[in-house]
């Protein structure tokens, strides 16, 4: 096929409708586009997405769950169900240039301007989600934190995602104004060949185009956005995944750390067949509170997105009532969220030390837990490595799989008196060394077996001095 220029405006009419049509994507056994507007929450697919969360936030760090792709944000676009009907063929990168290649300079001047204008909603919308997540590890260690608080911290979420929305629409709908129908039709053809699998239509329509100095990871998911929306029709945009809402507990981490090798399905069956039936039936529990809550959610979120879409027809969006829907949505949202931790922590409560071996032995045969990184405040910062230990040092509980840490700093050691099960290396370890002072915790903190050889304790210690100290600076505020 030649170059862009000699193809005429019909020309891409006629193989976009060839590739919409599965005429060329059937060549290759590509996935015909499928019609997503009747999409409805499915129990089974709601129930995986609980069980697989449950695995990836009782084992990880803070930081496994602050992570966020860099599409996750403000996802009202549309690409989540590009990629779906594409059978996950597609990718940004791919999609994005393409697109651009479709564009003006001074169209893709107005998306570069469009990078700097995102940063501060974006800001405020990070720091808004991780407000969230320092909510739910202070629930996870047993600090106080009401569900009309965490609701609260929700509605800020989403008010704020969907001003990130507002100014991404806005702009995307200044350039769509600017697109000649030749552009249009060969974004719409650009976009039936990437969903039939038949990119090669297009390879060699145009040379890369010359792109500003910007950030090229930013560019590419504006770009594939901008595809996506602005030839998708509202039933499709209105699409949404059931691992979206909530999405707070570490999963997209856990993929990325294993090279894209996890199958929410797989570790979901895994997860559940270390369980019992009646801790299956704490996490269904959730999956029924969610399957009530999810058409609310996807409800609003279309009358969010049909205000987002009049940017395409010239119109003004109004921030009042941007904010006023995406405060309902993150409201929604955080509800589910707070009853899926609920369900988690209910189920931690009940697991047997060989159970809790399984879980770990699970997250380790996907991916290493890597170290956080550092934090200013050094409590903040022994919060978040003592999130760890609750897995088997439950707040709040006599336990049978490890004994309470609560006022565990000066306390005789092996003397708990709600727990009965120390190994015969600590209680010998206690004849000498009556007390936890710091220095012994700290040495023990460092390498628990080193320290008590025999210990049935399987952690494997913190080994960075900083770490350590800040740990032990939070544990003697638990009493």
């Amino acid at each position: 096929m030649q170059a862009a220029t000699p193809l005429r405006h019909s020309a891409f009419a006629a193989i976009a409708a060839a590739l919409m049509a599965g005429q060329l994507g059937a060549q290759t056994g590509a996935p015909a586009l499928r019609d997503l507007s009747d999409h409805r929450v499915d129990a089974a697919q709601l129930r995986s997405a609980v069980a697989s969360r449950t695995l990836t936030w009782l084992t990880g760090t803070p930081a496994n769950n602050d992570y966020i792709s860099v599409g996750r944000t403000a996802n009202f676009f549309g690409f989540v169900a590009l990629r779906v009907s594409s059978g996950q063929s597609l990718t940004r990168a791919d999609v994005a240039r393409d697109t651009l290649a479709a564009l003006e300079p001074e169209q893709i001047g107005m998306m570069a301007a469009l990078l700097d204008e995102q940063k501060p909603p974006h800001a405020r919308t990070q720091a808004a989600r991780l407000e969230m997540n320092r909510a739910l590890e202070q629930l996870r260690v047993g600090e106080g934190v009401t569900r009309d608080a965490f609701l609260k911290l929700g509605e800020a979420y989403g008010a704020a995602e969907a001003e990130l929305g507002r100014v991404i629409s806005q702009r995307f709908g200044q350039i769509f104004e600017t697109l000649s129908p030749e552009q249009r039709d060969r974004l719409a053809m650009i976009r039936a060949a990437h969903v039939a699998g038949r990119p090669d239509m297009i390879a060699d329509l145009d040379q890369d185009p010359p792109l500003p100095s910007v950030d090229r990871r930013a560019l590419v998911n504006v770009a594939a956005r901008f595809l996506s929306w602005t030839t998708g029709s509202p039933d499709f945009n209105d699409f949404e995944v059931v691992g979206k809402p909530s999405q707070h507990f570490g999963f997209v981490s856990l993929r990325l750390a294993s090279g894209h090798a996890v199958r929410r399905g797989a570790v979901s069956r895994e997860v559940l067949g270390l369980l019992t039936r009646d801790q299956r039936r704490l996490l269904d529990a959730a999956v029924a509170e969610n399957s009530e809550a999810f058409p609310a959610f996807l409800r609003t979120r279309a009358e969010l997105m049909r205000g987002l879409e009049g940017a395409l027809k010239g119109q003004a969006i109004t921030p009042e009532n941007t904010a006023r829907l995406g405060a309902e949505i993150g409201a929604i949202e955080a509800a589910m969220t707070w009853a899926q931790a609920g369900a988690m922590l209910s189920l931690r409560n009940t697991l047997s030390a060989e159970q809790l071996d399984g879980l770990l032995a699970l997250r380790a045969k996907y991916t290493a837990v890597a170290p956080d990184e550092g934090l200013r405040d050094p409590r903040a910062r022994g919060r978040q490595l003592f999130a760890q230990c609750v897995l088997c040092h439950a707040p709040a509980r006599a336990t049978a799989v490890a004994p309470s840490l609560a006022g565990i700093v000066g306390r005789e050691i092996a003397a708990d008196a709600d727990y009965d099960r120390y190994s015969p290396a600590l209680l010998g370890f206690a004849r000498s060394n009556p007390r936890w002072t710091i220095e012994l915790l700290d040495d023990f903190l460092h390498s628990p077996r080193s320290a008590v050889p025999g210990t049935t304790m399987g952690f494997d210690g913190f080994p960075a001095r900083g770490d350590r100290a800040a740990i032990l600076d939070y544990l003697s505020t638990l009493d």
